[in-house]
């Protein structure tokens, strides 16, 4: 059981209480938090999970890869104990289960029904209980291809969506992902916009109460306010703990890792692209994904037309991009690549 502060937690040390675990069906269900690389999605994570009954693991991706064309069909036992083994191989999802992972023969036999809702709401849900919580959810930035899918799955589930100003999402990218090839600021700006479109778009065609867009910018400079907003959408009463959530990132995040900085307190942490990104890649962003910037309410940086340099280099870029996501597409069709 992880120790957590909370509001209110009916034990003097301020641990979690080990209450029964409600399926999603009985709960007000699950959460998927979804945004776009480097948007601020694992401290979102890591503040909902300080919350004394939520909980959220790392990041799976599992979800489409199992149940893409599936998201209601039944399953065979064989075929959900298949399922169970890919999950558990899964390292970075198992990181935080502290419990012997399950037996998949057991575990399908405990399920109400063989259907992937019951499948993975038994599994977060044994997840969630480990960390004394009574609601699960899931976060995961290729999620934001996949909210109706998961909707499609959990027609009670709830979406936060997080928005941060795609070039400070960029500068993190290109500095947390610099040992990859294919990353490089065009990538960068049209990961970002196709990413928040698709988030938007699916979030628009739910139900009333069902999808919940937030600014980074805001969680970062008004938490408070900003997670009592959060908290109101989910349902759920607001805990300072919430704003606290250095202390159970400290626990669940190595501190030299990507998300090294989620376990240091709560501080405003935008701009930074005014004065760390190179004009020529403030230009470059603003031609891919400018239309975007301004319809969010971003500043526009002034920019002069591009010069020939830049329009080479954007064409050279750009080539590269869509040569990669060609074939990405190609080999994802023949079961190379899993869904991202």
């Amino acid at each position: 059981m992880t120790p957590t502060r909370g509001a209110d937690q009916g034990t003097e040390t301020g641990l979690r209480s080990r209450e029964p675990f409600r399926s999603a069906a009985e709960s007000a269900g699950p959460i998927f938090v979804v945004g776009a690389p480097r948007s601020g999605t694992t401290l979102l994570r890591v503040i909902l999970s300080s919350h004394s009954r939520l909980y959220i693991p790392p990041e799976s991706d599992f979800i489409p890869r199992l149940f893409l064309r599936r998201a209601r069909a039944p399953m065979t036992a064989a075929l959900a104990e298949r399922n169970l083994r890919i999950v558990l191989g899964n390292r970075r999802f198992l990181r935080e289960w502290h419990a012997p992972p399950p037996d998949p023969a057991a575990f399908v036999a405990s399920l109400p029904e063989l259907t992937p809702a019951a499948f993975l709401d038994a599994l977060y849900g044994a997840y969630a209980a480990e960390h004394g919580a009574l609601r699960w959810g899931d976060k995961s930035p290729i999620y934001t291809n996949y909210v109706g899918l998961l909707a499609e799955i959990f027609p009670n589930a709830k979406f936060v969506h997080l928005i941060r100003d795609g070039r400070d999402a960029a500068l993190s990218a290109l500095r947390a992902y610099r040992d990859r090839f294919y990353v490089d600021i065009y990538w960068a700006a049209r990961s970002w916009k196709r990413r928040v479109l698709a988030a938007r778009r699916a979030g628009a065609g739910l139900a009333p109460g069902r999808y919940f867009e937030m600014r980074y910018e805001e969680l970062t400079t008004e938490p408070e306010g900003t997670l009592r907003r959060v908290c109101r959408f989910l349902g759920e009463p607001y805990e300072a703990t919430m704003c606290e959530q250095h202390e159970l990132g400290q626990e669940l995040l190595r501190p030299h890792g990507r998300h090294a900085a989620v376990r240091q307190p709560l501080r405003p942490n935008s701009g930074k692209w005014r004065r760390e990104m190179p004009l020529a890649d403030q230009t470059l962003f603003q031609s891919v994904a400018g239309d975007l910037l301004l319809e969010l309410g971003y500043e526009q940086a002034v920019v002069g037309r591009m010069t020939v340099y830049e329009r080479t280099r954007y064409a050279r870029l750009a080539t590269k991009y869509h040569v990669l996501e060609g074939g990405r597409r190609v080999l994802q069709a023949f079961g190379v690549f899993h869904p991202h």
